[in-house]
Order: C-alpha cells, then sequence, then structure tokens
C-alpha cells in the first residue's frame, strides 16, 4: 500500500504495510515526529490528519477524516493520506548554553556532545571559538522518557537504541558547515552512565538493579566512525550506575569547595555536595518535565517558545524565544507560572486549577491560542520539584550539614541556565540559602566534553574525580520519602 504524506517538508508518497505504526513509517522515511512520551499516546505531540484511507488506533477502527497520535495509529489495508503540521515534527534547534572560556587555546577544531537522557547538544569549536552549536530531542524516546525505561527496552533493542543517539547527533551534525566538520580531529560525548554505556553498545542492565553496579565507569577510547569522521571519540567517565559523566565533568568544571554543591538539573537530578574533608553524590528521578516532554505543550527552547511569563491583573503575560508568536512553553516557563499562579490564587497549595477550562478530559489554563497547562502537566512539575528539593534537602541531612553551612550551590544543565532563581524557591524546588547564594553554570557537561575533546590529556584527572565522591541512594536515607512528599505542596 502507499502513503501520501503532506507536509512543511514537502509531499511525499512513501511504500507501507498494512499494521505498520505510522509513526515508525514516517520514521523511516526520515521525517521524525516528536514522540517524546515514548509512543505511550499521552502527549498529543505527534498528531496528524488522516484525509483519506483508514487505520487503527488503540484497537478501534477509525476512518477519514480524523485527527490522530501517529504513534497509536496503525495502517489498515489500502492507500492512505495524511497531513502532517509542522509542530508535530522533532525538535532540531534549541539555544545551547556553556562556557568556551575555559577551554586551552589550541590550533585545532574539536567536537563536544552532551548526549542526555532527554535533549542532546552539540558544540563544533575551532581554535578555542565556537563554530557551530545545535540540539534536539533525544530520538531514543520512542523507547521511553526516562532511565528506567531504556535500560528495559535495551534487553530487546540494544542496537536501536545504540542507532538512535547516532542518529539525533548526526541530525544535529546535518546543520554544522561540512568544511569545518572535515577539519575535526577530536570527539569528545559526556551523558549520564546509562547513556554512555548506549552509545557504546554496553548493556546497561547492571545500573537496574541491586547494587546498580554499571557495566563500566571508564568508557574505551574508540574512533567516531558512526558519525562519519574517522577521528578519536573519548568519553567522560562516570561516578556510578545514576551518577554519570556529566556531572563528573561538571565537578571537574567548577572545582567544588567545602559547603558547596552541583545539581545538574535534567530527567536524571545528579546532585554532588562536598565536605570538609569527602564528598558525597545522589540522583533523584525527576522525569522529563522540565525539560520540555512529557507535558502537552512543553517544548525546549526553540523560537516561539514561551520562555518567561507572569501574571498581571490575572491575566498572563509572557516572553517568547527569538520574540515570536507563543508555540510552547519552556521549563523555564512553567516554574514561573507554578510561582505566579500560587502568588495570585490560580492555584491551589496542590496545584489544583481554580481558574479554568475543559475539555470533558482534563482541566487547563489557556495561556494564549491552542498553549495551554493542564493539571496532568502541574502534576508532572510538581513532582519533578519535590525530587529536586527533597534530594539536595536529604543530601545534606546524610552529611550532617544544614543549610547555613551551604556557601554555594551550583546550578547546570541547559534549564537551569534560563531558570527564575527566585520563582524556583518560591515554589519549594530550590531551598532558601540563609548563608550562601546560587551561581548558575550553564551546560556543564557540554563545557566538560569541549575540554575533553581540546585537552585530553585532562581524562587522567577526570578518572580521579570519578572516585572521590561516595553515592548515596536517597531512598536509604530515612527522612526522602516524607521530604519529597512534603515537596510536592506548593508554598
Amino acid at each position: 500500500m502507499n502513503l501520501t504524506v503532506a507536509s512543511p517538508a514537502g509531499p511525499r508518497l512513501i511504500a507501507a504495510a498494512a499494521g505498520e505504526e505510522l509513526a515508525a513509517v514516517l520514521r523511516r522515511a526520515g521525517l521524525g515526529l516528536d514522540t517524546r512520551c515514548g509512543g505511550l499516546g499521552t502527549c498529543g505531540r505527534c498528531r496528524v490528519r488522516l484525509v483519506a484511507g483508514c487505520c487503527s488506533v488503540d484497537g478501534r477502527e477509525v476512518a477519514a477524516p480524523a485527527w490522530v497520535n501517529a504513534c497509536r495509529a496503525r495502517l489498515l489495508g489500502g492507500d492512505a493520506g495524511i497531513v502532517v503540521p509542522a509542530e508535530s515534527f522533532l525538535p532540531a534547534t534549541g539555544q545551547i548554553a556553556f562556557d568556551l572560556a575555559i577551554l586551552p587555546q589550541r590550533t585545532e577544531t574539536v567536537l563536544a556532545i552532551d548526549l542526555g537522557t532527554t535533549t542532546v547538544a552539540a558544540a563544533l569549536i575551532a581554535d578555542g571559538q565556537l563554530l557551530a552549536s545545535g540540539g534536539a530531542f533525544n530520538l531514543q524516546n520512542r523507547y521511553g522518557d526516562n532511565i528506567a525505561s531504556r535500560i528495559s527496552g535495551a534487553a530487546a533493542a540494544l542496537p536501536q537504541l545504540r542507532q538512535a543517539a547516532i542518529d539525533t547527533v548526526r541530525g544535529i551534525l546535518g546543520s554544522f558547515p561540512k568544511e569545518a566538520l572535515a577539519r575535526v580531529s577530536r570527539v569528545a560525548l559526556a551523558g549520564n552512565t546509562v547513556m554512555s554505556c548506549l552509545w557504546h553498545g554496553i548493556d546497561p542492565a547492571p545500573i537496574g538493579v541491586l547494587p546498580f553496579t554499571p557495566p563500566l565507569r571508564v568508557f574505551p577510547e574508540t574512533t567516531a566512525e558512526m558519525l562519519g569522521l574517522t577521528v578519536p571519540l573519548l568519553t567522560v567517565p562516570a561516578i556510578s550506575g545514576y551518577v554519570g559523566g556529566d556531572l563528573a565533568g561538571g565537578v571537574g568544571i567548577v572545582g567544588l569547595r567545602p559547603g558547596e554543591l552541583l545539581v545538574d538539573i535534567g530527567t536524571n537530578c545528579e546532585i554532588v555536595l562536598a565536605g570538609a574533608e569527602r564528598m558525597w553524590c545522589a540522583a533523584a528521578a525527576a522525569g522529563p518535565a522540565f525539560e520540555g516532554a512529557g507535558v502537552r505543550c512543553g517544548s525546549r527552547a526553540v523560537p516561539g517558545a514561551i520562555e518567561h511569563l507572569w501574571l498581571e491583573g490575572g491575566k498572563p503575560v509572557f516572553s517568547t524565544v527569538g520574540g515570536l508568536p507563543p508555540a510552547g512553553i519552556c521549563g523555564s516557563a512553567f516554574i514561573d507560572f507554578l510561582a505566579a499562579g500560587r502568588a495570585g490564587g490560580l492555584l491551589t497549595e496542590f496545584g489544583r486549577l481554580t481558574e479554568f477550562e475543559s475539555d470533558g478530559n482534563c482541566r487547563f489554563y489557556r495561556l494564549a491560542g491552542e498553549v495551554v497547562i493542564t493539571e496532568a502537566d502541574i502534576e508532572q512539575l510538581l513532582k519533578a520539584k519535590a525530587a529536586v528539593y527533597a534530594g539536595i534537602g536529604s543530601l545534606l541531612k546524610h552529611a550532617g550539614l544544614e543549610l547555613a553551612a551551604v556557601k554555594r550551590i551550583y546550578l547546570a544543565g541547559g534549564f537551569a541556565r534560563y531558570l527564575n532563581l527566585d520563582a524556583a524557591v518560591a515554589v519549594g524546588m530550590l531551598p532558601a540559602l540563609p548563608q550562601g547564594e546560587y551561581r548558575v553554570v550553564g551546560n556543564t557537561a557540554l563545557t566538560a566534553a569541549a575540554r575533553l575533546a581540546a585537552e585530553p590529556e585532562w581524562l587522567e584527572e577526570l578518572e580521579r574525580l570519578i572516585d572521590l565522591p561516595q553515592e548515596v541512594p536517597l531512598n536509604s536515607i530515612a527522612s526522602f520519602e516524607s521530604d519529597y512528599i512534603d515537596a510536592l505542596l506548593l508554598m
């Protein structure tokens, strides 16, 4: 059978088989859709309009014309036609923030990669200067949007998960200048331990069961042939199963001193605390909401995404990336909404809307046009912010430190770069520091990868650093569960 596709990418005629998943057919043809919920049909970001033929959606036959989630639709016999709107495609760019000032000034071109669970970023650097950068949602998201789902998915689809990561990076590199890529002399990659294992084709299964021991912490030097580059590829080593090279690299970049913490806020919130004589680390499952995934109108920091918002006279006012019409909501704006909504009486302490619209399935608050925040979104945000708050507080308790003893908390990750700190403290995502300060340091994982690519001898120091922190499973801290439950409330 044939599938006729109309989209901003142009008309296509794709051969397909009856019973094939619609999203898989499009992906095979190079038309990747935004399936950030892992194909569960919960995010609604891969909606397409069926204009001819019929398909099966969760066992129910649907005939044209109709809107369907491509990840849940399977083609039935006979030709079919669909229209794919621009917003259903996987975003391929976003704002990338990292520090080039620490890189050695060497006359060569290198490539740095931050392989995140939800988002992937890359930077091309020549002679210490940024030539190109870009980001995209990790194509592995069709196997699930969190670390646990990637571990379980690898049991049956390890090669596919590895290829999805490679394809994500290749997609980003497609916008980089080819003549500069041809001059690359070295590539370095930083990621959490599971992502690093998957990149190297190593089954991360041991990380998913007690005692959560990673199969490798120091990864072999390979070549970047999978990216079309015949040059060495180095990987930032990992601290433990759930505290990876992304945080190890961050520790190496910021240089923690006693009384300081590094918190990398992502799908897996990783924390390192430096005491007077030792260091501790922990990981809290925050989920992908801060990175714009798993929530209805969530977005990366792409043009048109709402990056900050506030209420004036009870009405939403916002700014968007690039000043364009609103097309989605960044993680930073979600935190703004929680803070402004709670202060303005729009949200109860339990995160319920006091003013809302309803479509019969859920209650939501409309920001502009089709851009809305649902109560289901708010629930995910409360879980994410509670994980961060309880993780920091519980690790401090384990170390026997009070908040008054904290001198500085470094916040890493792309999400933190645009975070309104006052709002984050107001909603109970970050603790107020009586004697300390917050310092936002951007994407330290990408910075670390860039430094390793430019200074490969730094790997020896990183291998020393990964043995310093003692990992503390948060569920082993008696107060963590109660701290987490308390933090679910909006202050």
